[in-house]
């Protein structure tokens, strides 16, 4: 039997989850999207951003008012470990929609294992014609003291929202073409401010 002291330990140290949807891991990671709710197949395409960066990217198109879908399963599995929300406390996304909507994300924790209303949180995705970095500070239903086991994205609230999706992470933004480079000195050093004053 594992010490409850470690158990703690090893939950405080863990990573939360994170998909790039590029290879060599773009397919295995679309096999883990469930689309169970009014959206058409979910597909990963290659597409040139608004600067001709070719980002690979999740592809969603909503066909009903209810659209959402599930990393690592659906509603009662997933393929990532259970993490700290007051650890990982900001949704990160990278998209570009078709036009603006209401998108949510709702989940089940430790300490809440039933879905419901009380744990989600409604953010608005504005990102029409260019791929936005958008950081959702998740502070609805007490996310920060739960422990996360699984998660559920509603991409819109609507018919006909076609959002392509560069990433999803509650770790850090990923900016497009790798994260890191080596400096002249040797050291990793993040590209993000670069690429994002381009």
């Amino acid at each position: 039997m594992i010490p409850l002291l470690t158990v703690f330990t090893l939950l405080a140290l863990a990573d939360a989850p994170e998909w790039t949807f590029d290879e060599p891991d773009a397919e295995a990671e679309l096999k883990n999207w469930i689309d169970l709710n009014d959206l058409k197949p979910l597909r990963i395409e290659t597409v040139r951003d608004e600067r001709g960066i070719e980002r690979r990217v999740l592809v969603t198109e909503s066909v009903g008012n209810d659209p959402y879908m599930f990393p690592g399963g659906g509603w009662a599995t997933a393929d990532y470990e259970p993490f700290p929300g007051g650890k990982h406390p900001v949704l990160y996304l990278g998209v570009r929609v078709n036009r603006p909507d209401r998108w949510q994300i709702y989940w089940v924790s430790e300490e809440d294992p039933l879905w419901g209303e009380a744990q989600h949180q409604v953010f608005g995705v504005d990102a029409v014609g260019r791929f936005e970095d958008i950081a959702v500070e998740i502070t609805a239903g007490g996310w920060r003291d739960k422990t996360i086991l699984r998660f559920r994205l509603d991409p819109g609230t609507s018919p006909g929202i076609v959002a392509e999706i560069d990433y999803i992470s509650f770790e850090k933004p990923i900016p497009p073409g790798g994260a890191f480079r080596v400096t002249p000195k040797g050291k990793l050093s993040l590209l993000w401010g670069e690429l994002k004053g381009r």
